[in-house]
Parts: structure tokens; sequence; C-alpha cells
């Protein structure tokens, strides 16, 4: 029984499955060659699979705590080492670049979608978790947030959903609507670090449009998940002005340190490490060869947890999301497309 518990609560059989199916992925990748180029991205046929999985055959409760590893640990592991692929210097200018258009953008979404939301007649504290959900980090914002404004079980499980349906839309949708606009690999990074709500999905569409809009996206995407913070802790202060004169009202307490994305100190010190190694190293063969290896490890575990991400996005929690809920999700995302992508063309980014 013990035995079986354990195997029930190891990451290894979701691990294994998330290894296969990145593997498969980067086997179809390589072998489709059109006019000499490789079309089909790694993270996308990752993704695919990992839905057909999960919506098909299904999934057992045994591969959940491997295929949640995958999607959280092993991806912040993958973003690690693309702080590898970039110097100090290059992440800071790309992050101070896009920080006028994430302020503005993350303050016009919460703002307008919580506005449409209350419109349109969705509860109060709904209106405002899909509102940060898209405007900072996805789930991990709303998690966060949810403490922080007493918000109900039902109100996090609705958000999180209508927000996954938009982010796994933008994956594909994205890459497609840079290439009919012709972006450089700067403006589409950009572009979906800024707009695109989970790290990753903005991951995914970056590298699915290439390596180096990748790279710039999530860079711009960890100085937006940054914000998280401080937008939690304004969100509570808010609320817990709205309960004072309700009695019996209690706010939860929330940790701010726990819900700091640490990884994006990590991300910092792998740029910092590569700024320092090519200062020493510059013409090293063995410089070049870890660097090399590190950035081929990073793309397979970026695929590994893409896979992750398709195996926990169920179609069924999709359906129950409701009308009103998506269709505030549906304008926030259009907010936060096309606001940002003006931004970026009027600042000539």
């Amino acid at each position: 029984m013990k035995l079986e518990l354990n195997i029930r609560q190891s990451i290894a059989p979701g691990m294994i499955l998330a290894f296969i199916i990145a593997y498969l992925s980067e086997f179809i990748h390589k072998s489709i060659i059109i006019g000499g180029q490789k079309p089909i991205s790694g993270v996308i046929v990752a993704i695919i699979l990992g839905m057909l999985v999960k919506n098909t055959v299904g999934v057992n409760k045994a591969f959940q705590p491997g295929i949640s590893f995958a999607m959280q640990s092993v991806l912040k592991a993958a973003i690690f080492l693309l702080g590898l692929g970039l110097s100090f210097i290059a992440v800071v200018t790309t992050g101070l670049k896009a920080l006028t258009i994430i302020i503005i953008c993350v303050a016009f979404a919460i703002s307008l979608t919580y506005i449409f939301g209350r419109k349109l007649g969705l509860p109060d504290k709904l209106a405002t978790l899909i509102g940060i959900g898209t405007a900072i980090c996805g789930t991990t914002a709303i998690v966060a947030a949810s403490p922080a404004i007493n918000a109900k079980d039902e109100e996090v499980s609705f958000s999180v959903a209508t927000i996954t349906i938009f982010g796994v839309l933008a994956i594909f949708l994205y890459p497609l609507i840079g290439k009919m606009l012709v972006l450089t690999d700067m403006q589409f990074g950009t572009w979906a670090g800024v707009a695109v709500h989970e790290t990753a999905q903005v991951v995914a569409a970056g590298f699915a449009y290439s390596d180096p809009a990748g790279q710039i996206a999530t860079v711009v995407k960890l100085t937006r998940t940054v914000l998280l913070a401080p937008i939690v802790l304004i969100l509570g202060v808010i609320y817990a002005n709205k309960q004072r004169n309700v009695a019996g009202a209690a706010g939860q307490r929330v940790n701010y340190l726990k819900i700091f994305p640490w990884f994006v100190v990590g991300f910092l010190a792998m740029a910092g490490i590569r700024t320092f190694g090519d200062t020493i190293w510059l013409n090293s063969e063995m410089w070049a060869d870890f660097l090399s290896r590190a950035q081929i490890l990073s793309k397979f575990l970026i695929v590994t947890a893409m896979a992750g991400v398709g195996l926990l996005t169920s179609f069924d929690d999709m359906k129950n999301v409701g009308i009103k809920p998506f269709i505030v999700g549906l304008v926030a995302s259009l907010i936060m497309a096309g606001f940002s992508i003006v931004l970026i063309f009027a600042l000539s980014i």
C-alpha cells in the first residue's frame, strides 16, 4: 500500500511521459524539412501531442505530479539556462526598452478588463482575477492574487480556465500573425513577452517564431513577471480597505517572499556568468562548447515543459468556463495584443 502511494506521488511517471513526448516532438521537428527549413517547431508539436493524449486516452492521476513538475520546475531550469545565451548588458537593455510598454499595458489591461467584466455582470473578484491573469503572468498571478482578495475557489477555477484558453490559442496564432506582419525578432519577442499570458506560453510562442525571438520574449516576460509582487500588494490593500467595514471580514495574509518569481534572479545570475565568461574565455573552445551544450539542453527542457502544458490542457475544462468569463477573457487578450503591438510600432522597437 505504501509502495503504491509512493509511486503515485512520484514525479517519475509524468516526467517519463513528458520526456517521451519531447523526444518525439524534436524528432518530428527535425524530420520535416521544406525548402531547406524546418517549419514545424518542436514546442508546438509537443503541445499538440500532449493535448491529444490528455483529451483522447486521458492521463492517470499517477502522472500528474511529474507533469506539473515538468511544466513548472523543468521550465524554470530551462529559463536559468537561457540566461547563458544572453549577456547581462543585453538582458538589462532589452528589459528596460520594453518596461514602458509593459507598465502601460499592464495598467490598461487590468483596468479595462475589470470595467468590462463588471459591465457584463461578472462578480467583482472574478473580473479582477481575469484582469491580473491576462496582464501579468496567467495562472501564477491568479493563484497569488486570490488570497489577497479573498476570492472563492470557483472564481479562481473560472479565471484560470479562461486564461488557459486564450494562452493556448496565442501559442498558435501569434507566430502566424507575426509572420503576416513581417515582425523582426525584436518586435515579435517584445510583443509575445508583453501580451501572451503564462511564462510557458510566452516561451512557446517566442521559440515557435525563432530562437532569437524566444530569448527576447523570455527577457521581456521576466521583466513583466517582476511586477507581480507589487500588483498583488496593491490589490490586497484595496480589497482590505473594502472589507474593513464588513463585520467579521478577515483578509488572508499573503506571503510576498513566496510569490516573488525567484527564477528571474537565477536567469539574471546565468546572464552574469555568461558576461563574465565571455570576458575571460572569449576564444576558448571549451567555453563555446559549454554554451552550445547548455543551449541544446535548454531547448529540450523547454519542449519537455511544453509537453506538460499540453498534458494539462483539458477541453472539458474549457467548455465549462461559461460565456461571460470567456467574453471577458477574449476582450482582455485582444486589449493586450492590440495595444502592445501599437506601442511597439509607435516606439519603434
